[in-house]
């Protein structure tokens, strides 16, 4: 997920719909609660433009009228509520977001002796996990065998990770360089390709940080979930937090995004300042 809009304040309840809302607000309310549930995103207030859209996206993929489609995600219908959460929950992101970061998990890799497991929590479609591949193989990690799980709970957003194939927008802060050396084109398309040898660290799998189901096998050196907590009220962050945490190997690093670190400090775990990136660091060695 990328940088966060500041919400503005919420509008007070009333069955009239409000102006570029086809749903009564009451309604609405009642879908945001469903996807809060499911996804621990609280999207309600300020009316986001991300629940409305993606409801609006999510009836027409679905071949029914919005308020059809809304009533079906109240009563828990399985198949509106995934419909849901694909077109809601997957944001923009990009390649080489906050690159200080990056530069401190090569840092980290560089001296490593033994290969690294990385698990990358809300990974969308797949271009920090990518970086994080590539951020390695700079740092001169390759046959290592370091490996990288990506996770998410919108099967969609794997499905087109899997593929590795990016345009302009999502590669625009990649330097041109590293680019140039881990990135190929694809023949008879405007899309570039992520390079065989970095996509070959990154694995897959669809994960729910806010469901009942546990944390993938680690323990992982390094867990990377930025800009994702900042969607969640501060029950669901803390309890993912605590689970992230809990994937950690003794002494392993959390990368959080900016906005996000005082909700790691605030669970106990240390900030250490690895070359100009703050990160936080699991008890242990």
């Amino acid at each position: 997920m990328d940088e966060p809009r500041r919400p503005a304040p919420s509008p007070a309840r009333s069955d009239a719909p409000e102006p570029g809302v086809r749903l009564p607000p009451l309604l609405l309310d009642d879908v945001a609660r469903v996807l809060a549930e499911v996804a621990g995103m609280s999207l309600r207030d300020g009316l986001d433009p991300r629940l409305v859209d993606g409801l609006d996206d999510a009836a027409r993929a679905s071949g029914l009228a919005l308020r059809v489609f809304a009533r079906q995600v109240v009563a828990r219908d399985p198949r509106a509520i995934e419909a849901l959460v694909e077109h809601v929950v997957v944001s923009e992101t990009a390649f080489w977001r906050h690159p200080e970061q990056l530069a401190a998990v090569g840092r980290i890799a560089a001296a490593a002796v033994r290969p690294l497991a990385i698990w990358s929590a809300g990974c969308a479609t797949g271009e920090e996990p990518y970086s994080v591949a590539i951020a390695l193989l700079e740092a001169g990690r390759a046959g290592r065998g370091d490996r990288i799980l990506a996770t998410d709970v919108s099967a969609r957003a794997l499905d087109t990770a899997r593929k590795a194939g990016y345009g302009v927008r999502p590669l625009r802060r990649l330097p041109h360089d590293v680019a140039g050396r881990w990135m190929e084109g694809i023949a008879g398309a405007s899309d570039l390709r992520v390079c065989r040898e970095a996509r070959a660290l990154v694995t897959f799998a669809r994960h729910n940080l806010v469901g009942e189901e546990p944390p993938p096998a680690g323990p992982f050196d390094v867990v990377l979930c930025r800009n994702v907590l900042i969607y969640f009220d501060g029950s669901t962050a803390a309890e993912v937090l605590r689970r992230l945490v809990a994937a950690l190997a003794p002494g392993g690093r959390l990368v959080l995004g900016p906005f996000e670190l005082p909700l790691g400090e605030a669970a106990g775990l240390r900030a250490v300042d690895e070359g100009g990136a703050t990160l936080l660091a699991a008890p242990g060695r």
